[in-house]
């Protein structure tokens, strides 16, 4: 059979493949051509609405290779599900692929796969960042692979770097010039480098995660591996050695550039002393192999797509400063940037971490029946130890995604110039309090800096009893407002069987199936000797089992507590800074005047910093008696990284995002609870959403819900589960969620649900 690099690509009419996806996979739509070396690549956006990728092979193609690739991309899935490669879509017959004749009669296999959002990098528009994740995906994706073979995994294909010195063959379709820069590449190869590549770590590689074949999104990140044509078993150190070449293609700062993907890759999997030797020639060598077979394709093949003039300019670059000289810059970089990453993997393994973390912190609860060992975020993505992605639809903390630039950057300058307290004169806490207060609900004229959210309910529960001489206190049935001693006492989220504290009434949450109930909670605290001092209320209940907004409930309420001589404090803590997509503050909505605000979690994106922000004739008379001061609270330091949270959420435009993509999402996840009778119900407000899993009695069903958190742990997605039946699923995502992470978050469901169903 013919090389099918040899053998020109398919040819088919616009009307044969229409014919053909409808025969074969009972689809129509439009399709748009994409790249293709060999082959013919089609966007398909059917007519239902849905997306695929169909693919038509060369005619040259062994159907064992075309086997090992499905192969190769079930056995991903089956290892690592949150790898973003796509999926095989069958035949109306259930085959993987079918036999379609072509307009010049010869035949060829065709398949389809769902497709991958996401579009390809520019060559400068990659950062260090984006070049360590780049890395890091080409390491995830080989480690992945480690354990499949297939008997087709050997074949022969030109791309594969082991075949450098069969380019000789083919030099005469060079000019002068081009064949100079080739032949000292080839000579290095032979007596440098083939000898070694018989004793390095070798196994199936994907071979070619150049741009063209890898998706990013909007910030850069991989989201998408495409074309497994090139797989063939082969040293482990090519794959990235192809990355570097192609993703890099040269650029003036490649070396540089380089040591980010190599530290990537090395977070993952650290190279070896005999493979960062040879790193430099085969990145030559995959520019030589680029050079001679795309001319030679173009000799026989008017269709072929050249190569790009950069690929030749980065050989001349690699030859002119001369190939060994590079060699040994590259295997210095290499071995520096491996050892020195910040990311390198963690110093124990999963289970002694867990261990030791069982010596030395007692039976403190960790998420998930599997413990999560992450080591590095980035956006909306958490990595753990192994490389694994995970897409975090549950931290409400990183509210601009994990470690934003802007405040990494606010974090790493502030820290270099001052961190002191407020009792110096200093910009930040006195900025960061004016915006505040320009942005608050109107009456708070006054702010009081501290850590956490715990401290700031504590602080706000310590100003309404001073306030008001009185101790009693209101909060919703499952609450959650902290850890301190006063704010357990209003969390009755964490209170153990039996405990009740006298002083605190338990308000029903404005749910479907509950009464109202305030009015007869303040007269049993009335008649129990605890007239009411504050009435601590989250607006979106997301612990009682996110069932905000519930503004007639709020104002009905706050009226009573307000006429029995209590105060309004609106724990803003979880879902603050803009998560309902309708202002900053959720309170706002409502209409509402509270006496106090409490701030916290998202304030600072993962640094510690928090607020109360409270009217001045009660905040004023506490402080001139009491002396408030907290050494930490308001720090320089928390300050600046505070104002660059609440400028980035402005700037970005966030807070309407969060509106448009929490309603995308609300919509997505709807479609899903139709189709599973376990979910009896969601509720959204922006992004914050809970779905209720009830059992077979409609009643709450917790186990169902774990097995629900626990599936979508498995494949990649991670959210959380609350309310006081612990049966609703909590997915409070970063704000910089996107539509097409919502499409990952309820695919995933979808998949929980099934096995969640099947396994109760």
């Amino acid at each position: 059979m013919a090389d099918p690099l040899e053998e020109p690509r398919p040819r088919f009419t616009d009307a044969q493949l229409a014919e053909e996806l409808a025969s074969g996979y009972g689809l129509s739509g439009r399709l748009t051509s994409l790249h293709g070396e060999r082959d013919l690549n089609f966007r398909v956006d059917s007519d239902s609405g849905s997306r695929f990728l169909l693919k038509i092979h060369n005619p040259a193609e062994k159907r064992s290779s075309v086997e090992m690739r499905t192969g190769a991309l079930r056995h991903l899935d089956r290892i690592d599900p949150g790898l973003p490669v796509p999926k095989v879509v069958a035949t109306t017959d259930g085959d993987d692929a079918m036999i379609v004749t072509g307009a010049d009669g010869r035949q060829s296999i065709a398949q389809l796969f769902t497709y991958l959002p996401g579009r390809h990098a520019g060559r400068d528009e990659l950062g260090a960042e984006a070049l360590f994740g780049w890395g890091r995906s080409v390491a995830r994706l080989a480690r992945s692979l480690r354990g499949y073979f297939h008997q087709a995994a050997d074949y022969e294909i030109q791309w594969d770097l082991r075949r450098t010195a069969s380019l000789r063959e083919r030099l005469h379709v060079l000019g002068e010039q081009e064949a100079g820069l080739v032949l000292p590449v080839i000579e290095r190869f032979e007596s440098k480098v083939a000898p070694v590549l018989l004793g390095l770590r070798a196994q199936l590689v994907h071979n070619d995660m150049s741009r063209q074949n890898v998706l990013v999104d909007e910030r850069l990140e991989v989201v998408g591996i495409t074309d497994f044509g090139d797989m063939t078993f082969a040293p482990l150190i090519c794959d990235l050695a192809i990355a570097v070449a192609d993703v890099l293609d040269g650029r003036p700062d490649w070396s540089e550039m380089a040591g980010h993907m190599i530290s990537g890759y090395s977070s993952v999997t650290p190279l070896e002393p005999e493979e960062a030797a040879v790193l430099g020639d085969l990145v030559a060598a995959r520019l030589a192999i680029a050079v001679v077979v795309s001319t030679w394709r173009l000799c026989t093949h008017a269709d072929a797509p050249e190569f790009p003039e950069t690929t030749l300019n980065f050989l001349r670059l690699l030859t002119s400063e001369g190939l060994e000289v590079v060699s040994g810059r590259l295997e210095s970089v290499a071995r520096e940037m491996a050892s020195s990453s910040p990311a390198a993997g963690p110093a124990r393994s999963t289970a002694d971490l867990v261990a030791a973390r069982r010596r030395s912190l007692g039976p403190l609860a960790l998420s998930y029946d599997e413990p999560l060992h992450i080591v590095r975020g980035e956006g909306v993505y958490l990595y753990d130890d192994e490389g694994r992605r995970y897409l975090d639809a549950y931290n409400n903390v990183p509210v601009l995604g994990h470690c934003h630039p802007a405040v990494v950057e606010t974090i790493s300058r502030q820290s270099r110039r001052l961190v002191t307290n407020t009792r110096y004169l200093q910009e930040e806490s006195v900025g960061l309090a004016e915006e505040l207060i320009d942005r608050a609900p109107v009456g708070l004229d006054r702010v009081l800096f501290v850590n956490s959210g715990s401290e700031a309910n504590d602080i706000a529960w310590r100003i309404a009893r001073f306030a008001t001489g009185r101790d009693g206190a209101l909060v919703t049935e499952h609450a959650y407002h902290g850890v301190t001693c006063a704010t357990t006492d209003l969390s009755p989220e964490e209170w153990p069987a039996g405990f009740a504290p006298p002083n605190v009434g338990l308000v029903a949450p404005p749910a479907p199936s509950r009464a109202d109930n305030t009015a007869e909670v303040l007269e049993e605290l009335s008649a129990k000797g605890h007239a009411p001092a504050a009435f601590f209320v989250d607006p979106a209940f997301t612990s009682d089992g996110i069932y905000g907004p519930a503004h007639d409930w709020l104002r009905r309420g706050s009226e009573l507590v307000r006429s029995a001589g209590g105060l309004l404090v609106a724990d803003e803590v979880q879902v603050g800074f803009g998560r309902t997509g309708e202002g900053l503050w959720s309170i706002t909505t409502s209409g509402l005047e509270p006496d106090f605000m409490t701030l916290g979690k998202p304030m600072g994106n993962g640094f510690p910093v928090a607020a109360l922000l409270g009217r001045s004739q009660l905040v004023d008379p506490f402080i001139e008696r009491t002396g408030y001061f907290s050494t930490f609270g308001g720090n320089t330091l928390a300050c600046a990284t505070a104002r660059a949270v609440l400028h980035t959420i402005e700037r970005e435009g966030l807070v309407a995002e969060a509106a448009r993509s929490g309603a995308r999402l609300r919509a997505l996840l709807e479609q899903v609870a139709s189709r599973h009778e376990q979910v009896g119900g969601l509720r959204a407000w922006g992004l914050l959403i809970g779905l209720e899993i009830i059992g077979e009695e409609k009643g709450p069903d917790p186990r169902c819900a774990s097995l629900v958190v626990n599936g979508l742990r498995r494949l990649g997605v991670l959210v959380g589960a609350t309310g006081a039946g612990g049966n609703v699923i909590k997915v409070r995502p970063p704000l910089v969620f996107s539509e097409e992470h919502g499409e990952m978050l309820a695919e995933a469901l979808d998949a929980s649900l099934k096995v969640a169903t099947a396994a109760r």
